[in-house]
């Protein structure tokens, strides 16, 4: 009894001692990894790309996915810059609204026309990507507001305003998750989408709200990346989705839906700033970084793929 205890505990927190494993080889490798400030480092690194995280949880638990937060982010990032010359709360509210609207019009599309997740986002992900060069015109946009800056920058104990937004956030959507009516929902469509139309469960409204949370994220966090930057171009975002979407997964959220939490999204996706500060750290050159980030993604399908497939013969 014990035994299997302890190995049940191993497994939930594989994820925590594979970071934990990781930092001590670091720590031998390198001085540096364990001083405050590169601690601060890898949560900054983070926390931006990080609240995506959080809504790409509520998705793929809900069994759906969306692979326009990177370009929704950018979007969000220019708009914000463009508007921050009307003040703080005119670039802020912008990229925000911007971002809800794409996921609105995701959700619309998915459920209103019954069409796959994956190919929507996609399209929509092209089409920002077309709409963010054209409001560019190939070129960077700069920020000329010195408080809009302030919004990203270190608060306390270098510590910036990001990543406590990320922080504050992880813990709210995860009582949100686990703790309320619509968290539950999420789990009960993603589990069983016909059982949940029975229960008299609004499966579409969840699914739409999900997509328009998604892309709040997505938006606030092309407003905290124009506040930390000041700078935006038709590049920023391009390696996000994947980002966002290995972590998620990294943190055994099923692909297939029903089960999965904020809180091991989040080790996930700090096991995967820990990845790539390691690789800073060990001076890896930028090609095999890239190769372990898409082998390391890789892996999680397949593990995905094994897993959902047992679940099936139990």
């Amino acid at each position: 009894m014990e035994n299997r205890r302890f190995l049940s505990i191993l497994s939930e927190q594989k994820i925590l001692l594979v970071i934990i494993a990781l930092g001590v080889f670091l720590a031998v490798r390198s001085p540096y990894f364990l001083t405050y400030y590169n601690i601060v480092n890898i949560f900054s690194f983070i926390s931006i790309e990080g609240v995506i995280v959080i809504g790409m949880t509520l998705l793929i638990i809900l069994g759906e996915i969306d692979l326009s937060v990177g370009a929704t982010m950018a979007l969000s990032c220019i708009v914000a810059i463009m508007m921050q010359r009307w003040g703080v709360l005119a670039g802020v509210l912008s990229g925000l609204v911007c971002g809800m609207g794409v996921g609105l019009v995701n959700g619309f599309l998915v459920t209103k026309f019954r069409l796959s997740s994956i190919p929507v986002t996609l399209g929509m992900m092209v089409f920002l990507n077309g709409l963010v060069l054209a409001l560019t015109n190939g070129q960077s946009v700069k920020g000329d507001n010195a408080a809009f800056m302030k919004i990203a920058q270190p608060v306390a104990f270098s510590i910036s305003g990001s990543v406590i937004i990320f922080v504050l956030l992880i813990v709210i959507f995860q009582i949100v998750l686990r703790r309320t009516v619509f968290g539950r929902n999420i789990y009960a469509v993603g589990g069983n989408i016909t059982a949940s139309k029975f229960f008299g469960i609004n499966v579409n409204r969840i699914r739409v709200i999900c997509f328009v949370i998604t892309g709040f994220f997505a938006g606030l966090a092309g407003v905290l990346l124009a506040s930390k930057i000041n700078v935006a171009s038709a590049r920023l975002g391009v390696n996000s989705a994947l980002l966002v979407i290995t972590a998620v997964l990294l943190g055994g959220v099923s692909l297939s839906g029903g089960e999965g939490s904020i809180y091991k999204a989040f080790q996930g996706l700090l096991l995967i700033g820990v990845l790539n500060n390691a690789m800073v750290l060990l001076q890896l050159s930028s090609f095999i970084q890239d190769m372990t980030r898409g082998a390391v993604l890789i892996i999680i399908l397949i593990v995905d793929a094994m897993y959902v497939t047992r679940a099936k013969f139990r």
